[in-house]
Formats: structure tokens, sequence, C-alpha cells
């Protein structure tokens, strides 16, 4: 490849020497019949008056003759250089057609995807024109190699990328991004229309088999995120990460609706699916949060117990303690690690993460309590939190159990613009706090737990653990780039 595509004028540095020997033998041949030739006149016209006149005319007929010699070698040069820009270029252009295509599918490939996902981002921005994206995962692409063998499911991996070639139209780009994973570009599209198209490749696949062997009929799933410019991100990471959060929702919607009717090794095995895709999908944007979200299960689940609730109610608490954060995968890059304090768009932008969890977990039956927590996650015991302004007992009581243990957990961890604050000053921030931002009864049981279990919170393997910075009678200061000049609970997002 590298001697196709390697610059022509190392092919015209080959025709050159060509046609100079040509033109040089031809000058050579010129030059001598014209000295033949003056020389021829010079003998016969001696002491002929016109001898002189002729002689000059002579030469520059010769010299005419030359220069037209000349014009027919450059002619011969510039004939060879454009035709072996030509072949380069065509050259080229089928090398880099093979470069970006997946060889099994026929579709582009994903060094092609990104390239040409950069490209129509650029061209959007200068048009004022929206840009959409189709993410696309195959549901069981394993069982049907398990069940089938692989050359079947190559087969309908080919199946796949004609329905997706057939079904977004020739101005679109589809491409295999990975062994299960496809993508198509949408240049021009925005959500509404990108909607419309993922709508008609479900259908599709829907009502016709990809594959027909002679024991069954295989008819795919495809999960499909959608994002797009501007409304899902400004950036390709951002809009990149908006599809991946819908495609992650998209899975497990189709895993939740899939068991409806489960018994108990079904719900472990959707449970355990659930951990799966959503640990993805959070390890996707950040891994403190994945981290943080870790701990702050196990300590919610602690105090639950010391408050006596039920088994369900401990799990439910757990469940949304570990899903907290889920939503954060639909917020932009550009808002949910801006150094900087965020503008108020920003700041509604980053406070729908609490809904757009919820609606994540709703549509799965028995992560219904749990979605409930979430959305009500950043509520405060005196209504002054968001997204709903919920008061005392409306909120839900998980949501009460886990805002404070969410708020320690947060005070007590070091992070990029701050140090750690002691397990002291958190403690008494919490006090503080207690019968307007959280509820009196869980602070108590909380306290407890602390109390009797100072250290039974953390993994002693964490990389975020607690730091004590002493700085005077004030205490711990946060350092960093606009930080607060007090980490409280109020703090926390």
């Amino acid at each position: 490849m590298a001697d196709i595509l390697s610059d022509p004028g190392d092919e015209l540095g080959q025709g050159n020497p060509r046609s100079l020997i040509f033109f040089r033998i031809l000058a050579f041949i010129v030059s001598v019949a014209a000295v033949i030739g003056v020389v021829a006149a010079h003998f016969q016209l001696e002491g002929d008056p016109l001898a002189p006149a002729l002689g000059i005319g002579a030469v520059v007929g010769l010299a005419l003759t030359v220069h037209a010699m000349l014009a027919l070698a450059q002619a011969r040069i510039n004939s060879e250089r454009k035709l072996i820009e030509t072949v380069w270029r065509t050259r080229q252009a089928e090398m880099r057609e093979v470069a970006g295509r997946d060889e099994l599918t026929e579709l582009q490939n994903r060094r092609f995807f990104y390239e040409r996902l950069h490209e129509e981002l650029q061209t959007a921005e200068r048009s004022k024109k929206p840009l959409s994206i189709l993410m696309l995962d195959v549901d069981d692409l394993k069982l049907i190699n398990d069940e089938f063998g692989h050359q079947v499911g190559d087969q309908v991996l080919r199946s796949l990328g004609r329905v997706l070639n057939s079904e977004v139209g020739e101005k679109n780009v589809t491409a295999r991004i990975g062994g299960d994973e496809f993508a198509v570009i949408l240049p021009g599209a925005d959500r509404k229309e990108a909607d419309k198209i993922a709508w008609r490749i479900w259908d599709q696949l829907a009502k016709t088999p990809v594959k027909e062997t002679a024991s069954a009929s295989i008819f795919l799933g495809v999960s499909v995120g959608i994002g797009g410019y501007p409304w899902g991100g400004e950036t390709l990471e951002e809009i990149i990460h908006w599809a991946d959060a819908k495609l992650y929702a998209n899975k497990l919607e189709r895993k939740g609706f899939k068991h409806t009717n489960r018994n108990g090794k079904d719900e472990a095995r959707l449970v355990a699916a659930v951990v799966d895709v959503l640990s993805s999908a959070l390890d996707i944007r950040d891994k403190m949060t994945h981290r943080h979200a870790r701990r702050v299960a196990r300590m919610s689940a602690f105090v639950a117990r010391e408050m006596k609730l039920a088994d369900d109610q401990v799990l439910q608490i757990e469940y949304a303690a570990a899903l907290h954060d889920i939503g954060k995968i639909g917020v932009a890059d550009g808002i949910l690690f801006k150094p900087e304090p965020l503008e108020v768009d920003e700041w509604q932008e980053m406070r729908r993460h609490s809904e757009l969890g919820y609606k994540i977990l709703n549509r799965v039956d028995f992560l219904k309590d749990a979605a409930e927590i979430v959305y009500s996650h950043h509520e405060r015991f005196d209504g002054s939190g968001y997204p709903r302004g919920l008061a005392g007992k409306e909120i839900a009581l998980g949501a009460r159990v886990f805002s404070v243990v969410d708020a320690y957990d947060a005070m007590t961890s070091r992070r990029p613009y701050r140090e750690a604050m002691s397990q002291e000053d958190a403690l008494e921030e919490i006090m503080r706090h207690s019968g307007t931002q959280f509820d009196p009864v869980t602070v108590q049981a909380f306290m407890r737990m602390v109390r009797r279990n100072p250290d039974g919170f953390r993994d002693e393997h964490e990389e975020f653990g607690t730091r004590v910075v002493e700085t005077g009678k004030n205490g711990h200061q946060p350092v960093g780039v606009n930080a607060p000049s007090k980490m409280t609970p109020l703090d926390t997002l």
C-alpha cells in the first residue's frame, strides 16, 4: 500500500528522464543540422551580398524549429505527468475504499466511521444544520453463534448490513464498528427523523427473518441509541456519549420487557444483566462515579438495616443507590466535567439527570421502586430540593436514606478540585442540616451506624479514600479552581 499511495512526484521522477533523453537527442540533431546548414550556406553564397541575410534567416528558421521541438517535448512531459497523476489518484481512491471497508459485511469500518463523522460534524457546524447518528448493538449474538455456529452468525451480520443499507438510504453512512456493534451517520437529520429511521429498522427486523435454517427462522433484535448535533452535544465525544447513553437505556428496557414474567432464577439473571449493562454505561463516563455508586450502595444498605426495614425495601434502596447517577450518562461531557461553575442553563441540564435516571429504570418492572428513589434523591426534607420540590414524607424513604449517605461520601472523598473532609467535620455538617436537608430519623440511624463502625463503610483498596487536611482552627479548606470555600452537603450533585 505504501508504494501505491506514494506521492506522484516519485512516479514523475521516473518518467521525466525518458522524455528528456528524447529531447536531448533531438536537440543535438537539430544543432548539428543548424551548423551544417550555416556552413553550407557560407560556402555556397560566399561573396553574395544576400549571404548574411540568408544566414540569419537560416538561423531563425532553425531556432523556430528547435522551439517547436521543445514544445513537443514539453507536451509529452505534461501528458506523462497527467497520466501518472490520474493513475495515482485512482489507486489511492481504491486503496482508501478497501481500507475503509468491513470485510464481512461490506459496510464501512470503525476507522472510516469516526473520520467521516468528524467531517460531517464540521459541515453541520458551518451550515448550521442538524446531524444525527444511530448506535446499534445486536441482541444475543453469542446465543446465535452457540446454537447455530459462527458461520450462521456471520450470515446474520451480513443480512443486518443489507437491512441497514436498505432502510437508511443512500445519502447516509452505515458502518460496522465492532463485533456486534453498528452505526449510522445521518447528515442533515434531526432527532425526529433519526427516531423514524430507528423504528423502520426495528419494524423490518421484526417482520422479516435475517436467516432461514432447516430448523428455524432467525429474527434479529437490536438495541439502538440516538445522538446528534446540536441537541445531543457539540463535540464528537459528547454526541457519541449521548448515543451510548440512549443505547444502554434501550438495551436495559429490552432486557426488562423480556423477563416480565419471571421466576427467581430469571430475576437473578435479569439483575446480573442490569448490573452489567449499567456498569458499562457508567464506566464510559467516569470511573470515579462508578466507585462512588458502589460505596453508597453498600452504606445505604447498612443504614436501611439499622432502621429495621424489610429485606425488599433494603434491596430496592441498594439498587437505587448503585444506579442513582445513571441519568448522568445523558449529560454532555462539557457540562459534566466542566471545572468552572456551571451557567444557569448548564445547571438546569445537569439537574435533569434525576429525571433521566427515573425514565431509564422505571421501564424495568422490578426496578420501579428504585426508580422513584433515583427520581427523588436530590429532594430536601424542607421542600427546597429538586426536581419536584417534595418535602418530608412526600419523599420516598429510600431517597431520604440515600441523601444522607450520598452527602457523607461526597464530603469524605477526595476530588480533583479539593481534598477530603475529615469524618468528624462531615458528621457535624450532616447534624447541622438535620431537619432541613435531611430527615432527622434517618440522620439518627446513620449516626448510630457510623459511631458503631466508623471504618466499616470504606474499601481498604479504595483509591479515593478519606484524607484529613488541617489548616488551623477553621479546619479543612478545599483547594482547586473555583472550589467552594467550605464543602457542605449542599455542594453535592
